[in-house]
């Protein structure tokens, strides 16, 4: 039986108070880089969430004016260059297979609130559109907000420079990103004369 040479001295369990230390030093460095990724990681997904709205909503109104102005058989556009506003009107046939009634169609561009559209569909009877004084309500529908003219010569959402043609070319704010453009042209399949029921 060999006895422990006496400069060998048994060590009881536990820890130092410098070791403590630097572990405690160690995991309080860990959980600030896993925070800082977490929070970066919300950051992310807050500004994905927020870009993602304003493209659906730039997209809804790209989509509405496109399916208005190919199904339109005239198209115009109405501007109020002190107030900011904008009036895009088309005539179409109705929207019931079974008859061949003009139908008419409008959006509108305010910069109150922030910027927004809204659009409008008037049938049996087809009739003249025009924005109340007191602004949109009722019976216009909402198509979107935080809407502002991309173009800064024009300052227009709606430009119509032919019987023809509409250009679409807005911004829609999405928080801390700049924005989201929409820069689109749509044609209708045929040029008319500007004329009643719808202007």
């Amino acid at each position: 039986m060999s006895e422990q040479a006496p400069t060998q001295k048994c060590r009881e369990g536990g820890f130092s108070l410098a070791e403590l230390l630097i572990y405690m030093g160690l995991l309080v460095l860990v959980l600030f880089v896993a925070g800082g990724l977490l929070i970066n990681g919300l950051r992310t997904q807050e500004t994905t969430r927020v870009v993602t709205g304003a493209a659906t909503t730039a997209q809804q109104i790209a989509r509405s004016v496109q399916a208005g102005v190919r199904n339109a058989s005239a198209v115009t556009v109405v501007s109020d260059a002190a107030a900011g506003t904008q009036l895009l009107i088309v005539r179409t046939i109705g929207t019931e297979p079974s008859s061949t009634a003009a139908s008419c169609q409008a959006w509108y561009y305010t910069p109150l609130n922030g910027g927004a559209v809204y659009t409008k569909r008037t049938s049996s009877p087809a009739s003249v559109i025009t924005v109340p004084a007191a602004g949109p309500q009722g019976v216009w529908s909402l198509l979107g907000t935080g809407i502002s003219p991309a173009d800064p010569v024009t300052a227009r959402v709606f430009n119509a420079p032919s019987g023809s043609r509409v250009d679409l070319k807005f911004n829609v704010a999405a928080g801390s990103h700049p924005y989201v453009l929409i820069n689109t042209t749509t044609y209708t399949p045929q040029v008319s004369m500007v004329s009643s029921p719808c202007f």
